[in-house]
């Protein structure tokens, strides 16, 4: 359930909230990712592309972006951040993504704006060695201009540090946040208090 607020935007009702977080499936959920080696990890991800590519993270929680925790989606994967219907940034098991590493996974940014390096005189390969680069893989709703990002956190967390490739998911993140997203059932609230650095609101 949303409320309405003076400006016409949807926010998550007091009770919704209340509801997801004393979910004991959601709260399960977030215990066993915690008790993972590999926590620190997803955490520090999820982390470092909020703050390169959603500014004030916090007000579109829920209605622009959803953080779902050991999705049951596939075998070995820890969380997906969802805007609109798509994935926007995957983490799994390393082995799960094809990816040598403890945690690997997937960030989708704006293609024309990366590829401003090759104006430069470089490859995006050659800015970011050990990351793939896919621009075959289409989303219905993104549009033509988006690529996928692949590789291990620390070269995610690396390259969104970096302030093109910051502004390559930012944009792309701009986009997707001037809609809703569907995927909100699946947010939960306790990995986001972790990523976002606060403790809960409500109890």
């Amino acid at each position: 359930m949303f409320a309405t607020s003076s400006d016409g935007t949807s926010t998550p009702s007091l009770n919704t909230e209340r509801e997801m977080r004393a979910s004991p499936k959601k709260q399960q959920s977030f215990d066993r990712l915690r008790a993972r080696v590999e926590f620190p990890a997803v955490v520090e991800t999820n982390r470092a592309y909020l703050h390169a590519a959603v500014p004030a993270a916090g007000e579109t929680e829920m209605t622009g972006w959803a953080l779902s925790c050991l999705p049951s989606t596939g075998r070995g994967r820890f969380s997906t951040l969802n805007m609109q219907r798509m994935e926007v940034l995957y983490l799994s098991s390393g082995v799960k993504a094809g990816i040598s590493g403890a945690v690997g996974g997937f960030v989708v940014v704006r293609r024309s704006i990366l590829h401003r390096y090759v104006g430069q005189g470089r490859s995006v390969e050659e800015v970011f060695p050990g990351l793939k680069f896919n621009s075959e893989r289409r989303y219905e709703t993104a549009g033509d201009d988006h690529i996928q990002v692949s590789g291990r956190h620390d070269q995610l967390i690396a390259a969104l540090k970096d302030e093109n490739f910051a502004a390559a998911a930012r944009d792309f993140a701009a986009f997707l946040l001037t809609g809703t997203t569907n995927l909100s059932r699946h947010h939960n609230y306790q990995l986001a208090d972790e990523v976002l650095g606060r403790k809960p609101a409500i109890s």
